[in-house]
């Protein structure tokens, strides 16, 4: 006798739920012992790009078959970059479907002219969490649509192709209990869809927009009607418009939005003249709730910027941050509209170094002389230093020289420095004036 026939059932069943999905499957035919034991298989996990002996579609079949028909799938994965026949997916995903109980399911799946998913993955009960990738393509759901369990969506590079009908709306609408939803790597304007995101039960939403390969979109107006999100992270191009927005509950963005002029982008500042074919407006009111907001890029400054006069007043936002790229030449000029309108901001995080010039004392006439700090009621500040630069210390020191309020600078650099920087940079920024008596600087080096 081995030594774990011998151990409690308990034990062993806790042993073999620790095994990879390929050695469980093959364990239930094995042995007599184990398969009365062992009724639910975690992960069962396949990818064309591990490797493996044979065809990937025997691969995929012959552990299939080898499963006793009880077994229970928790979570099921299948990822293929060789062009698999769509009825050998299907046949999968039906029983997986339909006799397993899956409750995680992901398909990534590439082909020529994209893959359509079956029916039955619109009326699953079990599954929880799905992720469906790469080139599916989703044009109708059939009249009984529903995934009364799941919770969390997640579209990576997928196409929704019925305008009439709206295939996308339909799927959301399908999801009564949905609480998260990513949609990556997505193109709006190869969607035929209404522009139409709603759920009354999602809290989190995620967009991330694919920015190569851009040739402009058709007209199109974007509708969020999400009033239980607490969540926004959202990188794309500004469409036409936002027709409707629904955020009453938001409490975190994060925000990347490029405008268009003449339905092109262009990566170069935009000026006032140029006429936009992007508007911003009811977006940037709609998201006044935000209590933590999140500046991904400097192109969400220049939107920012570019419609400054709808800025609302930010009651609510306390912590701010902004990720900089000085390589992109933007300058801060949205930030103090951005200021004067969050009179109870108490934290600042600027990443990736700071805006400043090589002459001129170093200061942009885009922050006017940072007379909008005077009244800033900001409590902390932290700045991630580009390489420690005198422009970089200059911009501290405008900081702590109008910030009344400050309690603590925290300091860090992105960039390894020597002995001799670090000592030059420490002494710099524990001589420089405090407008605040209070405050404290931390300096920390990586």
């Amino acid at each position: 006798m081995d030594r774990i026939s011998g151990l409690p059932d308990e034990l062993i069943s806790l042993i073999v739920s620790f095994l990879a999905a390929k050695d469980a499957a093959s364990l239930l035919v094995t042995s007599r012992r184990f398969r009365n034991l062992y009724s639910i298989i975690p992960d069962l996990e396949f990818d064309d790009k591990v490797k493996f002996q044979g065809t990937f579609t025997d691969l995929v079949s012959g552990a299939m078959a080898r499963l006793e028909t009880t077994t229970c799938i928790r979570r099921f994965s299948l990822k293929s970059e060789r062009g698999l026949d769509p009825n050998r997916i299907n046949h999968w995903l039906r029983n997986v479907l339909n006799l397993r109980g899956v409750m995680d399911l992901e398909m990534g799946i590439y082909g020529d002219n994209g893959y359509t998913l079956p029916l039955e993955i619109f009326t699953c009960k079990t599954v929880k969490k799905m992720e469906l990738g790469r080139e599916i393509v989703i044009s109708v759901l059939p009249e009984n649509a529903l995934l009364p369990a799941l919770e969390t969506l997640i579209f990576v590079s997928i196409r929704f192709c019925n305008l009439a009908d709206c295939a996308f709306k339909a799927f959301l609408s399908a999801c009564p209990v949905l609480k998260e939803l990513t949609i990556n790597g997505m193109y709006w304007e190869t969607w035929d869809w209404s522009g139409i995101v709603s759920s009354q039960s999602l809290q989190r939403l995620t967009i991330g927009r694919e920015l190569s390969g851009f040739h402009g979109p058709d007209h199109q107006n974007i509708t969020f009607d999400t009033p239980s999100l607490t969540y926004l992270e959202y990188y794309d191009f500004v469409p036409d418009g936002y027709t409707i927005l629904s955020f009453e509950s938001l409490v975190e963005a994060k925000l990347d939005l490029l405008v268009m002029v003449n339905r092109r982008w262009r990566d170069v500042v935009i000026n006032d003249g140029d006429v936009l074919s992007s508007n911003a407006t009811n977006l940037i009111q709609g998201i006044s709730n935000v209590e933590i907001l999140e500046l991904s890029s400097p192109y969400m400054f220049e939107t920012l910027y570019l419609f400054r006069d709808a800025i609302p007043v930010f009651e609510k936002l306390h912590h701010l941050t902004m990720v900089y790229d000085d390589r992109l030449g933007f300058c801060w000029r949205f930030l103090p509209f951005l200021l004067n309108k969050a009179p109870n901001l108490k934290t600042l995080v600027i990443e990736c170094g700071v805006h400043y010039l090589e002459e001129l004392d170093y200061v942009c006439g885009c922050l006017s002389g940072y007379s909008c700090l005077l009244s800033c009621p900001l409590e902390v500040l932290e700045i991630t230093l580009e390489d420690g630069r005198i422009g970089e210390l200059e911009q501290i020191k405008h900081f702590l020289g109008k910030l009344s309020r400050l309690e603590l600078l925290k300091v860090h650099s992105r960039e390894r420095l020597s002995d001799k920087e670090k000592s030059r940079i420490i002494t710099y920024l524990r001589m420089l004036p405090r407008a605040s008596s209070k405050c404290e600087v931390q300096i920390c080096f990586t």
